[in-house]
């Protein structure tokens, strides 16, 4: 559960229960004062009085419902937390088309299954600029690229995150949807924003991103 969701939850419950105080406060000083100035001859309907108080009763067990399903979310974002911190130094399988380059080499797998003719494959730098492309045969099932790194002219580039677009055409020449996926090692868990995102050594990844995991 992620930690924005519970907080929310929070602040919620502390603003209804503080709601319902002031409300049902305002109730009591209400009724008071109208009892005391009631016709005798013609009395408030007490069961309308109880129905109100019923009414109190139901939404302050609906409030301390709320809280105590606060508190089960605190521990499931714990536990997952916990669980995520298991992942560390291992091998993912996961959905993006950005893959480190490091050594003279980024790997990708893409499918293009359906795709006819060739394909043209271009990486593009953490700016969206391309520094490299070329054709291949359209083939069905996954295929790995390997980039050496260096660009169209032949000049290495340094070492950092870069994007593999691959375009392809089926047989009635419409676009084909790339799948991509990469094979990283996953180095930590970051915590700081809403949900705890996997860190490999090309940048952060959301849990939903791990295809397979592999020893």
């Amino acid at each position: 559960m992620p930690i924005d969701a519970v907080s929310a939850a929070t602040e919620t419950t502390n603003v209804s229960r503080a709601r319902l105080s002031e409300n049902f406060d305002t109730f009591l000083t209400l009724l008071t004062a109208q009892l005391a100035n009631q016709d005798p001859l013609n009395p408030v309907d007490s069961a309308a009085f109880t129905q109100q108080l019923v009414q109190y009763s139901q939404v302050e067990q609906q409030i301390e419902t709320n809280e105590q399903l606060k508190s089960l979310l605190d521990q499931a974002a714990v536990s997952n937390g916990a669980a995520a911190v298991a992942y560390i130094g291992r091998n993912a399988v996961l959905d993006t088309d950005i893959a480190r380059l490091s050594g003279g080499a980024a790997t990708w797998s893409y499918d293009i299954s359906g795709a006819q003719g060739d394909a043209r494959i271009v990486v593009q730098d953490a700016s969206g600029r391309a520094v490299y492309s070329t054709a291949a045969p359209a083939q069905s099932g996954a295929q790995t690229f390997t980039w050496d790194g260096k660009d169209s002219a032949g000049r290495a580039l340094p070492d950092g995150a870069y994007r593999l677009v691959v375009s392809a055409e089926d047989g009635d020449g419409d676009a084909v949807a790339p799948a991509y996926s990469v094979l990283e090692t996953i180095t930590g868990i970051d915590f700081s924003g809403g949900s705890p995102n996997l860190v490999t050594t090309s940048g952060a990844r959301p849990f939903n991103s791990i295809r397979t995991i592999r020893n």
